[in-house]
């Protein structure tokens, strides 16, 4: 056992290998003590427990392989970029989505020194940080005012905390929705402090189930847009202006949580259900939520618009504070919401892609494969969605890679997940995809490199 226990190498040599020093390099050299101490106590302890261990674990170069790899899976635990190749758009798990370039140029312009965050440049003294994005939002919706928090989940229960608490608020049963990671309306109503007073059925509501709800404890009617899921057959709704009309006729505001919430028509794309910020404001709501990250193609964070006496009430609540977002965030959205002023919407990503036609999906995947063995790679037209709770029942025409190969499916994901730049496909009936739809054109030649290794 002592024999075994002096062949490990010491730190400080395998601090001056090759291998070694190109760790240090790349990892940092804390972080590659820190690991190589790790290992060898481990080695140790497996000698001393079992009195033998198999002799090309005490090489370096083995030692060195595994340190390599645990390194390796240290910092993919930290957030790195990954290449989408699922189909989502709006891939939850893969971050939404994608920046525009200018938000990013402003995010790095703003965060490399000072800004103006909180300082009104005209006047010499404290101001607002949302002064610039309320009058983008007044431009482009025809709004008083906004307030913007870290999510949309945020901006619902900052609404139903500053405006409703300890009184019931009116909401259809079939739009009592759960977001994703099982955060439901009902329990978000119930930590803002107001009264879930649910109307209709499941698939049925009507304007006087509204009217009977309504007494002296009303404090509000709400509409939540079922964008992660339809409801379709034997259904009755009651639309946003009759609401608003009602609500009105009883002194009650009436708040309306798109969601998604996209600010222009969709039509153009093929959409023609979705309805938008816009239309929601003309219909009568007098404040309206949606998210940042969706189908706005801007940064995480939930944005509260509508009439200046409810946003004044919001801006005042505690917990505003606690929810308001940063001057990275706030750049972000601003950069993204200057691109809908310019009317220069294809340069957000998502709408990139989603003006894709397949033509040039087809050539994407021609330039992927050529030179491969044709047999392993076959291109075909399929489906995909845009996700991110949005729009569950519309199909987007894309163009898919399938991979024949003897490795199981859940082998061959994995081992693109384990690729430097990490590549999430598809599963689809038992075969693995390399979807295209959201793909970067940057990222081809990778891609490229990473086919010809199969």
């Amino acid at each position: 056992m002592e024999n075994l226990l002096r062949q490990i190498p010491s730190v400080t040599k395998l601090l001056e290998t090759k291998k070694g020093k190109e760790l240090i390099e790349i990892f940092g050299r804390e972080e590659f003590l820190r690991i190589c101490r790790e290992k060898l106590g481990e080695i140790r302890e497996f000698i001393s427990s079992q009195g033998k261990v198999p002799m090309e674990s005490l090489e370096e170069e083995k030692i060195l392989l595994e340190i390599e790899k645990k390194l390796k899976l240290i910092k993919r635990k930290s957030l790195t970029k990954v290449i989408n190749c699922t189909g989502t758009i709006l891939h939850t798990n893969l971050g939404r989505a994608p920046l525009a370039a200018n938000a990013l140029e402003k995010i790095l312009e703003v965060s490399r020194g000072y800004s103006n965050l909180e300082f009104d440049l005209e006047r010499g003294e404290r101001g607002s940080r949302t002064l610039g994005i309320r009058e983008q939002l007044a431009q482009l919706l025809g709004v008083d005012d906004c307030v913007i928090v870290n999510n949309n989940a945020g901006a619902v229960l900052l609404v139903l905390s500053a405006l409703t608490k300890g009184k019931e608020v009116i909401i259809s049963r079939g739009q009592l929705v759960e977001i994703g990671g099982s955060f439901r309306i009902p329990e978000i109503m119930e930590q803002s402090g107001s009264i879930l007073k649910e109307v209709g059925t499941t698939n049925k509501v009507h304007l006087k189930d509204y009217q009977r709800a309504i007494n002296e404890n009303t404090g509000a009617i709400m509409r939540v847009h079922t964008s992660n899921y339809r409801i379709v057959g034997f259904t009755q709704d009651v639309d946003l202006q009759t609401l608003s009309k009602l609500a009105h006729e009883n002194n009650l505001p009436l708040i309306d949580d798109l969601g998604s919430g996209t600010l222009i028509d969709l039509i153009p794309w093929g959409i023609y259900d979705e309805p938008t910020v816009t239309q929601s404001i003309k219909m009568g709501a007098d404040v309206v939520t949606f998210s940042g990250d969706k189908l706005l193609g801007g940064p995480q964070c939930g944005i509260i618009v509508g009439k200046r006496e409810y946003i004044d009430i919001i801006k005042k609540h505690p917990m505003m504070r606690a929810l308001r977002c940063d001057k990275l965030v706030l750049s972000a959205l601003g950069a993204t919401l200057e691109l809908y002023q310019k009317g220069e919407i294809e340069k957000i990503p998502i709408y990139a892609f989603l003006h894709r036609p397949v033509e040039e999906l087809k050539g994407m995947a021609k330039r992927l494969t050529e030179n491969l063995a044709k047999e392993k790679f076959i291109i075909k037209e399929d489906h995909c969605y845009v996700g991110g709770g949005a729009l569950p029942t519309h199909e987007l025409p894309t163009v898919v890679i399938k991979l024949n190969s003897q490795i199981p499916p859940h082998d061959l994901a994995q081992w693109f997940r384990n690729l430097e730049i990490p590549v999430i496909g598809r599963i689809h009936k038992g075969e693995f995809y390399l979807d295209l739809k959201g793909v970067f054109p940057e990222d081809i030649p990778y891609l490229q490199e990473v086919l010809s290794k199969l």
